[in-house]
């Protein structure tokens, strides 16, 4: 028996003190968002929440996170009054049962509430189309009285005019009233439908999945730890798009750049910190790796063996799970007076990306919907022409070239093109680096007129035995602006397929200022206020007189 005592006496010497000790105290906690940095195709979102701790081993729960959070991207950053360290951090799945009946009966209460409107509206139509019956009621039996009065020498012109208004101007009342009637109800309809939707998601008897971050910690002395928590989600986007307004004076121009915002993680923002950043998580931050590439003589297959059957039978049976496999990664993917001044965000360069931090919290729900804000404004400086292709389009068309001052690059997305206070259209912006230059379009400009004269004629060489065809054309621009401009004519020369076929530019009154090789002709007027210029010139094409050209 003394041995024995012995032996568990030796044994707790050996053994650490924490194979005795208790398991660490769990402690739940409900993080709150309070900052998120949205890429082009997913979102970091930080959370915060702060715990009060005592002396010893600790396990800081933090729940309800949605699954869509990327277990790899989670990051704790931790401060306060307690003296804590972090041991470990642990992300697990877990299942919440959905309780949310006190949301229910606020839905049921605001879709009684549109019901009773669409009620009453649905009254008031009936109530106007009893009055428009009447109306017409009215109609028939002052136009049958009408009818028989007017074969006696009646009514008079003012009788006839006091009957037609009324009936004419209570009709369109009514009809008004009708229509107006059914766009509301339609906006009702569409809040009923949202509503309950809303409702069967809060209703759903199934077990919602989520996340919960475990982080284990050593406090040594008492009290308040702060926990920062980020990770990556999924299905959160921004898109820009601007808006390019035209000075009058035509020398720069106002960009006003924009995002659109959406998301669908599982869970609202309401009220954080949003920062808008152009980099890309995905494509990573090295350059692609070359492979070898290896070439050698074709050397056809030998023809297979009949013991080959199982072996095409395997590769068979092999396509599905490719299949599945490409599909759930395909999935995993997807899981994506005066004049008031505008709020814009503050950029910071953060290496190779630019980051825009929104002043102000924004709140945008799970609902996938688009949120706008102004990101920036800028002066551009601007240099501008007109060009005009009068074989197609006897028009002049002003083409602006801007420069991209902004400290930062503007991303592929739609631009809409104001001049002045005119909308001109829309276009799509390609990739702009910061100082690079690019073109936008603003329409035509009836102060600059294009006229074209073209006299096709059919000649024959005879000496040579070759046809000749000739087409003569005359280009009057006139430049009816205060200013002076740049107008550039276009037109083109025909690409000859063979070589027996030549094409020559001839009797130009102005030789073109640009040939390119797509047989492109540009003719760079330069016209002062008022001023008209005049060009002619043939375009001569000649092949044998025994041979037939298309396109012609």
């Amino acid at each position: 028996m003394q041995i024995l005592s012995l032996l568990v006496v030796c044994l707790g010497l050996l053994l650490p003190a924490s194979v005795f000790a208790a398991p660490p105290a769990r402690i739940p906690a409900q993080a709150t968002i309070s900052a998120v940095t949205v890429y082009q195709d997913r979102a970091q979102v930080t959370r915060s929440v702060t715990v009060a701790l005592k002396p010893g081993s600790q396990v800081i729960a933090i729940e309800g996170l949605p699954v869509l959070l990327q277990d790899d991207s989670v990051r704790v950053d931790a401060k306060g009054t307690a003296r804590a360290t972090i041991t470990g951090i642990e992300v697990k799945r877990s299942f919440l049962s959905q309780t949310a009946d006190k949301r229910v009966k606020e839905i049921e209460a605001e879709l009684r509430q549109l019901e009773r409107k669409l009620g009453g509206l649905d009254a008031r139509k009936a109530g106007l189309v009893a009055q428009k019956g009447f109306v017409d009621s009215i109609k028939v039996a002052w136009g049958e009285r009408i009818s028989q009065q007017l074969a006696i020498g009646k009514p008079t012109g003012a009788e006839l005019n006091e009957a037609m208004g009324f009936v004419g101007s209570n009709t369109v009342k009514v009809e008004d009233q009708q229509r107006e009637i059914e766009q509301e109800k339609q906006i009702i309809k569409e809040q009923i439908d949202a509503l309950k939707r809303k409702k069967q998601e809060a209703t759903g008897s199934y077990r919602k999945e989520s996340k919960t971050v475990e982080v284990a910690v050593e406090t040594a002395k008492e009290g308040k730890l702060t926990l920062d928590l980020s990770g990556v989600v999924n299905q959160a986007t921004w898109e820009p798009s601007y808006d390019v307004r035209l000075a009058q004076d035509g020398t720069s121009a106002e960009l006003t750049y924009r995002a659109q915002v959406r998301q669908q993680t599982g869970e609202d923002w309401n009220n954080v910190a949003l920062t808008l950043s152009t980099a890309r998580p995905a494509s990573g931050g090295a350059p692609p790796t070359l492979h070898p590439w290896r070439i050698s003589f074709y050397r056809p297959m030998p023809m297979a063996m009949p013991a080959a059957a199982p072996i095409r039978s395997y590769k068979k049976a092999a396509r599905p799970v490719m299949a599945e496999s490409m599909k759930a990664d395909m999935a995993m993917e997807e899981e994506e007076p005066a004049p008031a001044a505008f709020q814009t965000a503050q950029a910071a360069t953060e290496g190779t990306s630019i980051a825009f931090k929104i002043p102000k919290p924004v709140e945008i729900p799970s609902d996938n919907t688009r949120h706008s804000t102004v990101i920036a404004l800028e002066k551009l400086p601007v240099s501008t022409e007109y060009s005009t292709v009068p074989k197609l389009a006897a028009v002049a068309y002003l083409t602006a070239e801007l420069v991209n001052k902004a400290g930062w690059p503007l991303l592929p997305g739609t631009v809409k093109i104001f001049s002045g206070n005119t909308f001109v259209g829309s276009a799509d912006m390609k990739q702009v680096a910061s100082g690079e230059k690019f073109t936008l379009p603003f329409g035509s400009d009836d102060q600059i007129t294009v006229k074209r004269e073209e006299l096709k004629q059919h000649k024959e060489a005879g000496l040579f035995g070759k046809n000749r065809m000739g087409y003569r054309s005359t280009v009057t621009v006139t430049n009816f602006r205060k200013e002076a401009q740049t107008v550039n004519v276009k037109d083109q020369l025909p690409l000859a397929g063979d070589s027996e076929i030549t094409v020559s530019l001839e009797e130009a009154t102005l030789p073109p200022t640009e040939k390119k090789d797509d047989g492109t002709l540009i003719w760079k007027l330069k016209l002062a206020a008022g001023e008209k210029k005049v060009i002619s010139y043939e375009i001569v094409v000649e092949y044998p007189k025994d041979r037939e050209v298309t396109g012609l």
